[in-house]
């Protein structure tokens, strides 16, 4: 799915630009509320961070969604002894999945069209995540 952009008027910078909003980043931030209580068993996660399309570059990255006036993106951090897992889903249809485990590092950028795709697709990179770390530490375990 191509995502459109346009030039914002006064620009500084030719590739300055903005994304249409496809996905509602309140929904996706209140569907992922009910799973984080659960994830928050496994790992220590994070707040979810908003980053802000109107705020004037460098976009801060913030944890208070009230000082955001148009949500371009949200995100959480998990981490897990030293494996670590960032997500920021864009308001344009994808999301950055960022995962370090074991010292090497791997990026994925699934796609959606709404709200309820770019929850899927957190969900099951988290449950992917986590589940892969607890597989990990079973076949590690030593034998008794």
């Amino acid at each position: 799915m191509p995502v459109r952009c346009v030039a914002l008027p006064g620009c500084a910078f030719p590739d300055d630009v903005r994304m249409d909003h496809l996905v509602d980043l309140d929904d996706v931030a209140s569907q992922l509320s009910s799973v984080l209580v659960k994830w928050r068993n496994s790992a220590t996660v994070g707040p979810l961070t908003w980053r802000d399309a109107a705020a004037p570059w460098p976009q801060p990255i913030v944890s208070v969604r009230g000082s955001v006036v148009i949500p371009e993106s949200v995100g959480l951090r998990l981490q897990r002894d030293d494996d670590e897992m960032q997500v920021v889903v864009w308001a344009g249809g994808w999301a950055d999945v960022d995962i370090v485990r074991d010292g090497e590092a791997r990026s994925i950028c699934p796609e959606f069209t709404d709200a309820a795709g770019a929850y899927a697709a957190v969900v099951r990179r988290v449950d992917e995540f986590l589940a892969l770390i607890d597989e990990l530490r079973l076949s590690t375990r030593p034998r008794s």
